[in-house]
């Protein structure tokens, strides 16, 4: 599933494609998304000029001049890409923007795809609506400052729940999944099984750095990509072999030799070396 650092490769790969071009005419697919969306729910983006890409933890959106846009989440195996009109669109695209205007390519397309639909495509109408959405998350974590330290530490220490169930909390610290709650684990020299309200002050800041590390190593390598990840031009990300455990299983611990292990934790597989993170 993307994640903060994907997302935000995505953000920026789009930027130079999007900012300033006009969508139009959308173009919607009969399948419905996790939030059903139609043309007409659309009619608001219809001939609106983008003037910002922004992101939240793992929420993309787009700003127009008339103070609305969209918010894209893209699930589990969702891409949002601008390719050519001319380029047949992918099996299981469900949102199409033609993109016009000063800056824009000619003949290009914005175009949500999406094989498991887990995927949103949703208008917000204003400023409002758009920090009503923001507000439901915890800080970002690729944009962190000290107060935002502050209030994830005290809510990592607050709760009973196991260290990695928590910072897949994105009411906790937004922008953390599945690949750098691992990694975030085990550059803290923590166990991912470690309850919250077991850490101490200086465990939970050196947790909450390492979330930083691993997110901001994830977006310098431009995301992890193990299967449907790729940024807004198409490009597969190279972070997957920087990587210290996540999906290691069997390997050697780059730190101390000791073989990664893996379990189920929460429903999802849980990567760490059993030396380095007693």
């Amino acid at each position: 599933m993307p994640e903060g650092p994907e997302v935000e490769t995505v953000r920026r790969s789009l930027l130079p494609r999007l900012l300033g071009a006009t969508l139009v005419r959308p173009r919607v697919s009969a399948k419905k998304l996790r939030t059903p969306i139609t043309k007409k729910d659309l009619r608001d983006v219809d001939g609106a000029v983008v003037t910002e890409l922004f992101r939240k933890g793992k929420l993309l959106g787009i700003r127009t001049e008339r103070g609305g846009g969209v918010f894209v989440r893209l699930g589990m195996t969702g891409r949002l890409v601008v390719e050519p009109k001319t380029q047949p669109p992918a099996l299981h695209t469900h949102v199409r923007f033609d993109v016009c205007g000063p800056g824009a390519a000619s003949g290009t397309e914005l175009r949500f795809v999406d094989p498991r639909r887990f995927g949103e495509v949703v208008p917000f109408k204003d400023e409002v609506e758009c920090a009503l959405e923001l507000g439901r998350m915890g800080p970002d974590g690729l944009a962190l400052d000290d107060d935002d330290r502050a209030v994830v530490r005290v809510r990592l220490q607050a709760t009973a729940r196991a260290i990695k169930d928590v910072l897949l909390d994105q009411a906790v610290v937004a922008g953390v999944g599945n690949i750098y709650a691992a990694e975030a684990c085990f550059v803290a020299r923590l166990s991912p099984h470690r309850a919250g309200s077991s850490l101490d002050d200086d465990e939970a800041r050196a947790l909450v750095s390492a979330v930083e590390s691993v997110l901001q190593q994830g977006v310098r390598h431009r995301g992890t990509s193990f299967s449907d990840y790729v940024d807004g031009d198409g490009q597969r990300g190279d972070n997957a072999r920087h990587l210290h455990v996540f999906q290691r299983e069997g390997e050697p611990c780059r730190a101390c030799g000791d073989v990664v292990r893996r379990v189920v934790q929460g429903q999802r597989s849980t990567f760490y070396c059993g030396r380095c993170q007693r």
